[in-house]
C-alpha cells in the first residue's frame, strides 16, 4: 500500500456530490426494470494498474454468476471501470463524476487505499456501499455503515507474519521494507509479536525501492548470518534485491512476505529474475485464505475463467474476496428486498453469519433458491465466510504459501491460527 502523497480539499466538489446524493439514492427505489451498476474505483493506470484489473475481473465474474439466475430482483448487474491512476487528486473528481453521472450505482468496488482517505466522505454523503480489500489499520474502528472491509487488518498481519517465521525455525532474521509501502503499518505488530515468541531481528533494512543495486545492504545483512529475510517489497524491488542476494550468497535464503507477493506482477518480476523453482524454493507468502478445493472456489474459478481472468487471479486470494463481496452485496439487496442502499446496507453482516437451521450455499444461484424456498441460509464463497465484525472488517484467517511452478500458482504450505494474529 502505497503512503498518501497529498490531501484533496473536498469543500469543491460538496455542491456536485449533495446534487448526486438524492440521484444514487432514488435510483434504487423507481420502479420498472433496470440495470444496476457496480461502480469498479481503482487503479487502472500506473504502477498499481493490478489492483484496478483484479477488481474488474472480480466484479464482472460476479456480475456473471449473478446475471445468470435472473439478476438481483430481476435487475442485472452491470460493472463500469473509474480509473483513480491510483492518486487522491485524481481520485476525487473521478469518485465525484461517478457518483453524479452513473445510472443506479448500487455498489463501489474499491479503491485501495492510497485513494480511500480522500474519497470515503463521499461515499458516506452518497449513501453508497462501497467494499475493499485495503489493510490500512486506520479502519480497524471505523464506523461508517457504508465501508466493508474483505480482508483482516495490517495490524494482523504483522502477528501472522511473525507467527509463521518462528514456529517454522526463523528465529534470528533481517528485515527488509522498502520505504514507500504500507510496510509500515506491519512492522510494529510483526515485531511485538516476534519477540514474544522468542525471535530476534539482526537487522532491520528500510531499503528505497526501484534502486538499481542492494548491495550494500545485503552485505551488511548477510554478515550477520540470518535464517531468513521477513518484509514487504514491491515487484521491481524484490527482484533486484533477490537476484542479488542470490549473486551474493550463491543461493537464496528463506524469505517471508505478506500477500502482495501473490498478485501476478510481482510474480512475473521475480520469476523472471530468479527463476520459477527459486521462487517456489525461497518465497513463504502470508495472505488471507483461499480454499482451493471444494464447492465454493469451482463455482468462482468457472466465473472468473469465463469473465477473462489470467492465471494468477483464478487463484488469487483477493480476487476471490472481491467477488464474494459483490455476491454478498446482491445477496443483502435480496434479503432486504430492496436496492435501495440505505435498507439492504444493514442486511450485508446477515449473508456470511451463522445462523441456526441455515443451510450452506456457495453460489449466488444456491442462495436464491433457498429463499425462494423460505429457508435460511448461509453464503461461504471461495474466500470462506465473511463474518463481519462491528467496524466493517471480515477478520479472515492467514494460510501460508508457496509458488508451485508446475501450475503457476501459490500452493498452501501451513495455516496461521486466528489467535495468534495479534500483536
Amino acid at each position: 500500500m502505497k503512503v498518501l502523497r497529498r490531501g484533496v480539499p473536498l469543500a469543491m466538489c460538496a455542491a456536485v456530490v449533495a446534487a448526486a446524493v438524492g440521484l444514487s439514492a432514488s435510483a434504487g427505489r423507481s420502479a420498472g426494470s433496470y440495470s444496476l451498476t457496480a461502480g469498479v474505483l481503482h487503479a487502472f493506470t500506473g504502477p498499481n494498474a493490478f489492483f484496478g484489473s483484479n477488481a474488474s475481473i472480480s466484479c464482472k465474474a460476479a456480475a456473471g454468476q449473478i446475471n445468470a439466475v435472473g439478476g438481483i430482483l430481476g435487475h442485472q448487474l452491470k460493472c463500469q471501470n473509474f480509473d483513480t491512476k491510483g492518486d487522491p487528486a485524481d481520485a476525487v473528481p473521478v469518485t465525484t463524476r461517478m457518483i453524479a453521472s452513473t445510472s443506479h450505482l448500487s455498489m463501489i468496488v474499491g479503491p485501495d487505499g492510497n485513494d480511500i482517505p480522500s474519497v470515503l466522505p463521499l461515499f458516506d454523503q452518497a449513501k453508497v456501499p462501497e467494499l475493499n480489500t485495503v489493510g490500512d489499520p486506520r479502519y480497524d474502528n471505523q464506523t461508517s455503515p457504508y465501508f466493508w472491509r474483505l480482508t483482516p487488518s495490517d495490524s494482523t498481519q504483522g502477528p501472522a507474519l511473525a507467527y509463521f517465521a518462528a514456529t517454522h525455525g526463523y528465529k534470528n532474521i533481517v528485515e527488509v521494507w522498502t520505504s514507500d509501502t504500507g510496510g509500515t503499518t506491519v512492522i510494529d505488530p510483526f515485531e511485538s509479536k516476534f519477540k514474544k515468541l522468542g525471535g530476534k531481528t539482526l537487522l532491520q533494512l528500510t531499503i528505497t525501492p526501484d534502486q538499481a543495486s542492494y548491495q550494500t545492504e545485503i552485505s551488511k545483512a548477510l554478515a550477520l548470518h540470518p535464517q531468513a529475510f521477513v518484509g514487504d517489497m514491491d515487484a521491481r524491488t524484490a527482484a533486484t534485491f533477490l537476484t542479488q542476494v542470490q549473486q551474493q550468497n550463491g543461493s537464496l535464503l528463506p524469505i517471508v512476505t505478506p500477500g502482495r507477493s501473490q498478485q501476478g506482477d510481482w510474480t512475473d518480476a521475480v520469476t523472471s529474475a530468479i527463476g520459477a523453482k527459486a521462487l517456489g524454493g525461497s518465497v513463504i507468502s502470508i495472505a488471507p485464505n483461499l480454499d482451493l478445493a471444494g464447492p465454493a472456489f469451482k463455482a468462482f474459478s468457472k466465473s472468473v475463467v469465463k469473465a477473462g481472468a489470467n492465471d494468477f487471479q483464478k487463484v488469487n486470494p483477493y480476487v476471490a474476496a472481491t467477488f464474494d463481496g459483490v455476491i454478498t452485496f446482491a445477496l443483502a439487496m435480496d434479503l432486504a428486498n430492496s436496492t435501495d442502499p440505505q435498507v439492504w446496507v444493514k442486511y450485508i453482516p446477515k449473508v456470511g453469519a451463522s445462523k441456526k437451521g441455515a443451510v450452506r450455499v456457495y453460489t449466488y444461484a444456491q442462495a436464491v433458491r433457498a429463499m425462494k424456498h423460505h429457508k435460511k441460509f448461509r453464503y461461504i464463497g471461495a474466500s470462506g465466510a465473511l463474518i463481519f465484525n462491528k467496524y466493517g472488517t471480515a477478520n479472515r484467517p492467514y494460510t501460508a504459501s508457496q509458488f508451485d511452478p508446475s501450475n503457476s500458482g501459490w500452493k498452501p504450505i501451513a495455516s496461521i491460527p486466528q489467535s495468534q494474529t495479534h500483536p
